[in-house]
């Protein structure tokens, strides 16, 4: 078994409001044929503001290189990344020397070699650190990134694992994209980076992380992602999202049911789950037949963060160590992403003693 210590976020320094962005879009947008519809969808998501690694006036300039795109994004994600990952060796009181896997995950960029071999020299971790870069998953990529941590330490018991999360979307705002799906990115992601230590056993207080599962729902390739073009890459979404998360809730909760804790409810304690968007997590309600505050901090998370891709999972769940379930809790970690992916974990809450 492997605990998770508490996550630490890191934020770029460019705040921007919803009524912000909001006012900027009528601006810039304003032959746009459906800009009131636009502009209601975007309050809709219930964002309230999000940081952006860039200010909000450069979303207005002319389309940049791709290569421009590529080391903007690698330089501010990086640095969020190294600053989030220095606090979470930190906190779990752990030293750089005594990493012995890492997992980065990343989707907005890419670059080889990537964020882990950067890290790994700012850092001063181990030359034999094990590597798991992750991309390609999207907003699944926390706790996919969180799984394969969980998966190391079952064949490496004594091991520490540091965990890094980092996602920085302006680079990839194209000005000259106005479809729905472009505005509604605009109006929901944000940037930031997270990092926490996972380590074997049950030290410690935090999540104790159990069994795995994923899920790729069939024929969903088209739904949600990242096409490149020859100016660089620009995000999709398709209005099918909600019915293929729908289709696979059926499948998680067959698997809650067979390994559920004997004599506990199938039903977890606590949730914490990828925020996504009003209705991802409206539709994860429903489909787990859960009472709505158990996604009480996801919805914190989105309303004042925006969604920051993979980092959003990280983020509730230092909000979880805020407001933490009764020790012995039985909870579950899950994300959605691209594919369409379900990524879920098994996890109970431990008050252990310990940083």
């Amino acid at each position: 078994m492997s605990t998770i210590c508490r996550p630490n976020i890191k934020t770029p320094e460019h705040r921007v409001t919803t009524e912000e962005l909001v006012q900027y879009i009528a601006d810039e947008y304003r032959d746009h044929p459906r800009i009131e519809y636009v502009l209601n969808t975007i309050r809709a998501t219930t964002v309230q503001a999000r940081r952006f690694s860039r200010p909000l006036e450069e979303l207005a300039r002319p389309a940049k290189s791709t290569g421009e795109r590529m080391r903007e994004h690698f330089r501010d994600a990086c640095r969020l990344a190294e600053e989030a990952s220095r606090d979470a060796l930190a906190s779990a009181q752990v030293g750089p020397q005594e990493i012995d896997a890492l997992v980065c995950a990343s989707f907005t960029g890419y670059v080889m070699p990537g964020m882990d071999i950067h890290l790994i020299g700012r850092l001063g971790l181990p030359a034999t650190v094990r590597r798991t870069p992750v991309t390609q998953l999207g907003c699944a990529g926390g706790a996919f990134a969180l799984t394969q941590a969980a998966e190391h330490i079952a064949a490496h018991p004594d091991d520490n694992v540091l965990v890094v999360c980092a996602d920085v979307f302006t680079p990839f705002l194209h000005h000259t994209d106005a479809g729905m799906d472009a505005m509604i990115f605009r109006g929901i992601l944000g940037d930031a980076a997270g990092a926490c230590v996972v380590r074997g056993g049950t030290r410690g207080i935090g999540p104790v992380m159990a069994q795995s599962w994923q899920y790729v729902v069939p024929d969903s390739a088209d739904i949600v992602g990242i096409r490149l073009e020859d100016d660089g890459f620009h995000g999709y979404n398709s209005l099918r999202l909600i019915k293929a998360v729908e289709s696979a809730l059926p499948h998680l909760s067959d698997w809650l049911r067979r390994t559920c804790p004997p004599e506990a409810d199938p039903v977890p304690n606590f949730i914490i789950a990828h925020p996504g968007s009003p209705r991802v997590m409206d539709t994860l309600v429903s489909g787990l037949q859960c009472d709505a505050s158990l996604l009480a901090l996801s919805r914190a998370s989105l309303r004042e963060m925006g969604n920051i891709g993979s980092v959003s999972l990280l983020d509730v769940l230092a909000r979880v160590f805020i407001e933490p379930p009764a020790s012995g809790a039985h909870g579950l970690v899950i994300g959605v992403g691209p594919g369409v992916t379900l990524v879920a974990c098994r996890v109970g809450w431990s008050q252990g003693e310990g940083p």
